[in-house]
C-alpha cells in the first residue's frame, strides 16, 4: 500500500511523522466500546490517507490527507482531510510523549477522540498485569547537556525512569557544573501497570495517568543493570540502575566530573552547597542509615537504586531495593513486595531527615553533610 513517491507538498513531514503508524490499530483498550474503532495511516501513490474502521460497520471512511500544519502544542499536528463523500474536515494527531509507541486521534467530523497503541496491533500476546521483573527498578541516563532554558547555569541534565510492579514515573533532573542537584521537572506518573512480550527481553509496558492517557514505552532488557527505552522521548535512551559506586569517604578532594560520567563512576566529589548535592553525596549521607535497615544480611549500597528529586526547594530522596542484585537473589526476597525502603529529604538549612513510613512524619537524623 505504500509507494516511494512524493507528489505531496508536505511528503516529507508526513513520511516522517506517519510512517510508524501504519499498522491496522484498534482503539486502547481503556475505552473500548460495543464497536471497537480501528485506525490506519497508509501511503498509495504519494499520497498518504487515514482509514476508520470498526468491526460492526468495516470501512467508515477512507480520508485524504491534503496537509499538515503544526499547533501550539508539543508534537502536535493539525491534518487538513477530505473524507471519500468529499467532506473537508481537520484530524488532530499527536505521538503521545513524542515517542512513537501510541498516537491519539481527534477528528469531531467522525466523532472520534481516541489513543491507538501500536502494540495492540499484533493480537498473538495478551496485555498481562504489572511490569516484568528484568524492568522493575530505578533508571537513569548518564550526564547530558542540558538544551533547556537553564542551560547556562545548569548545563548537566539526567533523565530517570522508575518501574514498579503497579506504577510508573519519569522525571528530569538538571545539575550544575560540578554535578549538583538543583531542579527537577515531573514528566509523567502513571498507574494501573501492564506489559506485553514482544521478543526475547524486550516488551512494550503500558500505564495511565489520572485523564486515562496512556504511556507506552518499548524496552529492551541490554543486561540485568541497563536497559534501552523507546517512548520517553522522540528517541531510543539507554539507562542504567541507578545506583553508585561504594560510599566514597570525606577526604576526596571537590572535582567536576565530564558530562560523559555515569552514575556508577568513582570521580571525586564537588564541595555541598546546603541542600545542593551530588547524587554520589546523597548516597554518602544516607547509605548508614539504609544499611541500618538490614543487621542481619551483607548488603552495599549498588544493592539498592536511588530517586533524587528537587521539589519546593528540598531534595527528596527515595530508596529502593534491586530485587535483582546478587545480595537479594540469595536471600531469595519476594519480588512481589514493595521494594521501597526508605523516603529521605535534605532540607533547605541543609538537615538530613528521614520519614517515619508509618505516620508520615520526618525527622532529623543528621544536622550536616559530612563527606
Amino acid at each position: 500500500m505504500q509507494d516511494k513517491t512524493t507528489a505531496n507538498p508536505n511528503a516529507t513531514k508526513l513520511n516522517h511523522l506517519l510512517s510508524p503508524a501504519t499498522a491496522k490499530v484498534p482503539e486502547d483498550s481503556q475505552a473500548t466500546t460495543n464497536d471497537q474503532l480501528y485506525s490506519q495511516f497508509y501511503k498509495s501513490k504519494g499520497q498518504w490517507y487515514w482509514k476508520l474502521s470498526s468491526k460492526q460497520d468495516g470501512t467508515i471512511d477512507n480520508s485524504k490527507i491534503k496537509s499538515l500544519s503544526a499547533t501550539d502544542q508539543k508534537d502536535v499536528y493539525n491534518f487538513s482531510m477530505v473524507s471519500n463523500q468529499r467532506k473537508s474536515y481537520t484530524l488532530k494527531f499527536n505521538w503521545l510523549n513524542g515517542g512513537h509507541q501510541a498516537y491519539t486521534v481527534n477528528a469531531s467530523y467522525h466523532h472520534v477522540n481516541s489513543n491507538f497503541i501500536l502494540a495492540d496491533a499484533n493480537t498473538d500476546t495478551d496485555w498481562q498485569t504489572g511490569a516484568p521483573q528484568a524492568v522493575q527498578g530505578t533508571w537513569a541516563t548518564d550526564f547530558a547537556n542540558n538544551s533547556g532554558s537553564d542551560a547556562q547555569k545548569l548545563p548537566y541534565t539526567k533523565q530517570f525512569l522508575n518501574i514498579t510492579s503497579s506504577a510508573i514515573s519519569s522525571f528530569t533532573n538538571e545539575y550544575d557544573t560540578n554535578h549538583r542537584l538543583y531542579n527537577s521537572d515531573t514528566i509523567a506518573k502513571a498507574s494501573n501497570v501492564s506489559y506485553k512480550q514482544t521478543g526475547d527481553d524486550t516488551y512494550v509496558l503500558k500505564a495511565y495517568g489520572n485523564d486515562q492517557t496512556p504511556i507506552v514505552y518499548n524496552i529492551s532488557v541490554q543486561s540485568n543493570n541497563q536497559i534501552e527505552v523507546n517512548g520517553l522521548t522522540s528517541g531510543s535512551l539507554t539507562m542504567s540502575k541507578s545506583a553508585t559506586t561504594e560510599p566514597t569517604t570525606g577526604s576526596q578532594t571537590a572535582s567536576s566530573q565530564s558530562p560523559s560520567t555515569t552514575s556508577g563512576s568513582t570521580a571525586n566529589q564537588a564541595a555541598p552547597s546546603t541542600n545542593h548535592l551530588t547524587d554520589q553525596q546523597v548516597v554518602n549521607w544516607i547509605w548508614p542509615y539504609v544499611k541500618a535497615k538490614y543487621p542481619n544480611m551483607a548488603v552495599d549500597s549498588t544493592d539498592f537504586t536511588y530517586m533524587p528529586q528537587m521539589r519546593n526547594g528540598q531534595l527528596y530522596v527515595n530508596v529502593l531495593e534491586n530485587h535483582n542484585s546478587q545480595a537479594f537473589k540469595k536471600s531469595g526476597v519476594d519480588t512481589g513486595t514493595n521494594p521501597q525502603v526508605a523516603s529521605f529529604r535534605v532540607t533547605a538549612s541543609g538537615a538530613l531527615e528521614q520519614m517515619d513510613a508509618t505516620t508520615g512524619d520526618w525527622a532529623v537524623v543528621s544536622n550536616s553533610y559530612g563527606g
